[in-house]
């Protein structure tokens, strides 16, 4: 019986996703599942909705929940890790606290002085989950969900923990609706990708040997009259020549021309706070959601994802070869990067472990969008772990929406109040 650990365990709905897509295998179908979150409540309720399907489908396996985290990792073949330290709440300063100061991010939760912050939280219990690995479960692949993914995968590679590998789904996500825009098959659709997590590129998009990249700019006009919030990601195609794998919103926080003021950002339909809204607003549907499913209420769709978890452990399990797109350490994967960044590249899975794919030099202009990211994600970590105040500071100044915005001063004043607002985690930090 294989044993699978989530830490974040919490998360019932995503948690109930990635279960449903590990029965969907024959193959995995015995495990040993142990949920691990600091809520004890809200690891219960994930208890029982997995509970609930092994119960319903007749599974030979066992689910356990715990707020001990190396009890949960104990022995663990695969750890799955889908936290957000600080919750909502800190979620919401994260976004409200540079909206003082102009700078309106979406989500905050990649770079910027949101991204940071979520790093300046989050490194240190990655740090101590690496730790804990080191002497109950060496040998597990790490699979990580959480953000700011790329600073999170610094952060466990730093530690020591190499069998790591961070996942997203916007590349397989973004790609049916460039074959819905010009009229084609989403699964005839081929393409490559590389970069940076949330600023990655489609390199390739072909049908049938063809390149389409010519049908998706003549398509610009029709689609960003039908849906106005895609128009900064094909002026990033018109300008920069390639296409966004990251959704809109999510993207017009990246750069320093989107976002400028709110003027400019409802000229490109762009909410302010449409990350945290969102999900402050969801979160209690989710639950509910979980909760009739679990009294039989409403009914569980047993239905695959398209996220690629389950498809790696079937992978390592069963030996069968797949490609998917990870976050890994650089080392080459492509060449114009610094080599310690963590960058997002095709990735194979098989019998022999997970094994990264070579991308070479990106065009100029995607190296240039995305160097000052990777010098953002390199101090926030190193400041994150080191608790040095002035390194979280010089991350944030490197931003470059933040940098397109504010004055020097104003980017210490509102690093200081965000500072004052995560001070239950950074009590301990020397001043500069």
């Amino acid at each position: 019986m294989r044993k699978i650990a989530i830490i974040g365990g919490g998360s019932a709905k995503f948690v109930r996703e990635l279960v449903v897509d590990f029965f969907s295998y024959e193959e995995l179908r015995e495990l040993e599942i142990s949920l691990m979150d600091i809520d004890a409540e809200r690891v219960a309720r994930s208890e029982r909705m997995i509970n609930k399907i092994i119960r319903d489908r007749k599974l030979p396996s066992r689910v356990s929940a715990t707020t001990d985290r190396r009890q949960a990792l104990e022995g663990a073949d695969y750890v799955i890790v889908t936290i957000m330290v600080g919750g909502l709440k800190h979620y919401q300063s994260d976004v409200a606290i540079p909206a003082k100061y102009g700078v309106l991010q979406t989500v905050s939760d990649t770079i910027g002085p949101g991204g940071v912050f979520r790093c300046v939280r989050t490194a240190p219990v990655l740090r101590g989950l690496a730790s804990d690995l080191r002497e109950v479960a060496p040998c597990a692949w790490l699979l990580n969900y959480a953000n700011p993914m790329a600073m999170n995968l610094w952060t466990l590679l730093d530690s020591g923990h190499e069998r790591s590998v961070g996942l997203c789904h916007s590349i397989q996500n973004t790609y049916p609706q460039i074959a819905r825009w010009i009229g084609i098959p989403p699964d005839e659709v081929r393409y490559t990708a590389g970069g940076l997590n949330h600023v990655n590129f489609y390199l390739t998009l072909e049908h049938k040997g063809r390149n389409i990249y010519p049908d998706l700019l003549a398509a610009k006009d029709r689609v960003v009259t039908a849906e106005p919030w895609e128009r900064p990601r094909f002026e990033l195609l018109e300008a920069i020549g390639y296409f966004p794998a990251e959704g809109p919103q999510h993207q017009t926080e990246y750069y320093p021309w989107f976002r400028k003021d709110e003027t400019v950002a409802k000229q490109y339909a762009c909410e302010t706070y449409w990350g945290y809204d969102r999900d402050s607003a969801n979160y209690k549907a989710r639950v509910s959601e979980v909760d009739r499913q679990i009294t039989g209420k409403e009914p569980i769709v047993y239905e695959r994802s398209n996220e690629y978890g389950a498809r790696i452990l079937h992978s390592l399990e069963t030996g069968r070869p797949r490609v998917f797109y990870g976050n890994i350490r650089n080392h080459g994967l492509i060449e114009n990067l610094p080599p310690q960044a963590v960058v997002e590249t095709p990735c194979l899975a098989d019998a022999n472990g997970i094994t990264p794919c070579r991308v070479g030099q990106l065009p100029a202009a995607l190296a240039a969008l995305m160097t000052p990211h990777v010098a953002v994600h390199g101090m926030a970590v190193e400041g994150a772990l080191t608790k040095s105040r002035r390194l979280v500071r010089q991350a944030i100044q490197a931003d470059p929406l933040t940098g397109a915005i504010l004055t020097l001063p104003q980017i210490r004043a509102m690093t200081d109040e965000l500072f004052l607002e995560n001070a239950e985690y950074t009590s301990d930090w020397a001043t500069d």
